[in-house]
């Protein structure tokens, strides 16, 4: 008789003489002590997962979604998992919203964010289950709006789903670019689409978002939008999201350095640099060296490539960056200071860097032998005052010295800048 009771109590829950079955589960949502008893049907380990998940729907519905979720942490993981495959069909009803073009309500905005919490108990089957909705939630002609709704923004969504989503996402993108009745003025593609495009760290959607920044749509600002959401995703993300892996990157290289020496795409150079140098070395390398002295109308491009390059190679490369600037360009001292000569000084391990320095003081280039006595002084190198002293009779001007504060001053020659950095207070 004992078994029998025992029997009872785990196979169906009651509260005082009523049963917990789909029915009084749905009739709780409308009675004063529904809420409470529909958080005892979840919380009840004796009880049928889908009832359980039943109760956690229904809570959500009634604007109770911070219950369920402190009852589902608490829960042992297997449990956990049962119900959360239960519950992501139930939540998805609540979620869905049948026409693409529609913005959802606050219910359904409710019940997608409940999915994005719940996906991180689910086991991998469910997970994919959660992506699949999100993706059908998200990736419809109203991302836009869609984006910008609840607690989990459409970017960040997307970086967490991540690549399964670049190719509905992108039909999206396809679908603005090619909608009927565009003509001077072309639909814009605006920066959340670009995001979420990106963010999704598949290659292929860093390509498309590439090719878009090169479209001709009449948009000043469009290749800057997307080179900002590739940067983003791959450099800083600002908070919003984890930093994607920078390996999907690597078969656009050659699309990211045509944007970057392209002189007509001035506003993208710095983004475009800094996606390349998120590859790491070696891959950024090369690259990156290949810039330091390609023509570009911005004077500043050479002090950004080359800053980028030392940041990629570090010690090693000292002497092949160096050695790329042109020796025939001119150079503003507080620009070269701050990018190049500043740049080597903060490197380590100091010895290395050290020789490295004294290394530039042999080489033939007066660009080299300038680079490498800032250096020297800006590490404070005792050793090296003689060494800098040594080349005061050089007479090769520093063209370009004083940059936009020329005022009509004559440029110093390499032996005045190096006996000025030789007797100054600390060798500086």
């Amino acid at each position: 008789m004992v078994a029998r009771v025992l029997l009872i109590a785990v196979a169906a829950f009651t509260l005082g003489c009523e049963k917990a079955d789909h029915e009084t589960i749905e009739k709780w949502q409308r009675t004063t002590k529904g809420p409470g008893k529909l958080q005892k049907a979840l919380s009840d380990d004796g009880l049928d997962a889908d009832l359980s998940a039943h109760a956690a729907a229904n809570l959500i519905k009634l604007g109770d979604d911070p219950a369920v979720f402190a009852a589902l942490e608490a829960m042992p993981a297997p449990r956990r998992e049962e119900i959360v495959a239960r519950l992501a069909p139930r939540l998805w009803e609540i979620a869905r919203v049948e026409k693409e073009k529609e913005l959802p309500d606050a219910k359904q905005v409710v019940g997608k964010d409940a999915l994005v919490r719940v996906r991180k108990w689910a086991n991998e089957p469910t997970r994919q289950q959660i992506d699949g909705y999100l993706i059908d939630w998200y990736c419809v002609a109203s991302y836009q709006g869609r984006a910008e709704m609840g607690g989990n923004l459409g970017a960040a969504v997307m970086r967490m789903i991540g690549p399964a989503a670049e190719k509905r996402l992108a039909s999206v993108v396809n679908g603005v670019i090619a909608a009927p009745g565009q003509g001077k003025d072309k639909n814009r593609i605006h920066k959340e689409l670009l995001l979420g495009l990106a963010a999704t760290g598949s290659p292929e959607g860093a390509a498309y978002v590439l090719d878009i920044a090169r479209m001709d749509r009449g948009d000043p600002e469009l290749a800057t939008r997307a080179l900002a959401a590739l940067f983003q995703t791959y450099v800083d993300p600002n908070g919003l999201f984890a930093v994607a892996d920078p390996e999907a990157l690597a078969p656009n290289v050659a699309a990211l350095v045509d944007i970057a020496r392209d002189d007509a795409r001035d506003s993208q150079a710095a983004n475009a640099v800094a996606l390349i140098r998120a590859l790491g070395a070696p891959r950024c390398l090369a690259p990156l060296v290949g810039m330091v002295a390609a023509p570009h109308r911005n004077p500043r491009f050479k002090y950004v490539a080359a800053n980028n390059a030392l940041k990629c190679g570090g010690v090693k490369a000292i002497g092949q960056v160096v050695a790329a600037l042109p020796d025939a360009g001119a150079y503003a001292a507080d620009q070269l200071t701050g990018a190049i000569s500043g740049e080597i000084a903060r490197m380590g391990p100091r010895d290395q860097v050290l020789a490295a320095a004294r290394a530039l003081l042999l080489e033939k280039a007066t660009i080299s032998k300038w680079v490498g006595i800032e250096t020297l002084a800006a590490m404070r190198s005792a050793d090296d005052v003689p060494r800098i002293a040594a080349l005061s009779g050089n007479r090769e001007r520093l063209v370009g010295y004083w940059g936009e504060n020329a005022q009509a001053k004559p440029d110093p020659t390499l032996g005045q800048r190096a006996k000025e950095l030789s007797t100054a207070p600390g060798g500086k």
